[in-house]
């Protein structure tokens, strides 16, 4: 029983030491430098951020890419269209310019060209109707000049 009556005692003491009304504030810890290191960097939500953020910017890129070769390919097919049309407007020139002369520059001299003029030089005319009498002396067709 007197183990009891002491174990009262202490406990007795202890609850009015720990009621008492003086506040003694604890002391503070002693800190010691911890091994482990906080980190210092963004957020999980920062970084997700981010990466949207770069992704739509490189879409953005792409499609700019995108668009400016289009407009590089369609302005290549512009070009070789217009070169191609100045191409033949020079080749319809051209043919405009061979037809015409170069002394009368396309005006009319007035000059007429007989029928037979015409045949002569299309070779329907006979050698003899073209050069006169005597021109095919052995029947060849060919004019007999140094025969």
């Amino acid at each position: 029983m007197r183990s009891l009556w002491l174990a009262h005692a202490v406990l007795a003491v202890g609850l009015l030491a720990g009621c008492s009304t003086e506040f003694e504030p604890a002391a503070p810890a002693a800190t010691t430098p911890s091994e482990t290191y906080a980190w210092v960097g963004p957020s999980g939500l920062e970084v997700e951020s981010e990466q949207a953020a770069r992704a739509v910017v490189q879409a953005q890129r792409a499609e700019a890419a995108r668009l400016a070769a289009e407009a590089e390919t369609r302005a290549a097919a512009e070009a070789a269209a217009a070169a191609a049309q100045q191409a033949a407007k020079d080749a319809a020139a051209a043919r405009r310019a061979a037809a015409t002369s170069d002394a009368d520059n396309g005006a009319d001299d007035g000059y007429v060209s007989s029928d037979l003029e015409v045949r002569c030089s299309d070779g329907t005319a006979t050698v003899e109707e073209c050069f006169g009498p005597g021109s095919d002396l052995n029947g060849n067709g060919i004019t007999d000049i140094n025969e």
